[in-house]
């Protein structure tokens, strides 16, 4: 019974979650400007590379620390970050930039060797 009811739990709350975030967006398009508590909010996506849901928790920890990000959900299927922030306050280059820190190959912003490295094994994803 415990079991039937936190799936469904489950269920609802990732239902509400697609019904906040737009399906496709970016930083650019005015469209996908909207206010929050009389904050203009941005919708911005970036691939992210990760593997697991230990990356998972490590991506979406980064991007949250940065002033700015209201939100951050990185998708493990398709490794794109969905992020919501204040453009007034970040750009998503420093969102980018906090996750290459903690080794993640982030948009156009690599990790580097030894911020890779660190990751453990399980998360060290092939790099090209």
């Amino acid at each position: 019974m415990k079991t039937t009811i936190l799936k469904v739990g489950f269920i609802a709350m990732l239902m509400a979650g697609m019904f906040i975030m737009p399906t496709k967006a970016s930083a650019n398009n005015m469209n996908n400007i909207e206010l929050r508590q009389g904050k203009k909010m941005v919708h911005a996506m970036f691939p992210v590379k990760g593997l697991c849901d230990q990356c998972k928790s490590r991506i979406e920890n980064a991007a949250k620390g940065v002033k700015g990000v209201e939100s951050a959900m990185w998708d493990q299927k398709t490794k794109v970050l969905h992020l919501q922030y204040d453009p007034t306050l970040t750009p998503p280059l420093k969102v980018q930039q906090a996750i290459a820190k903690v080794g993640h190959d982030a948009g156009n912003v690599k990790a580097t060797t030894a911020a890779y490295k660190s990751l453990p094994k399980c998360c060290q994803y092939p790099r090209k």
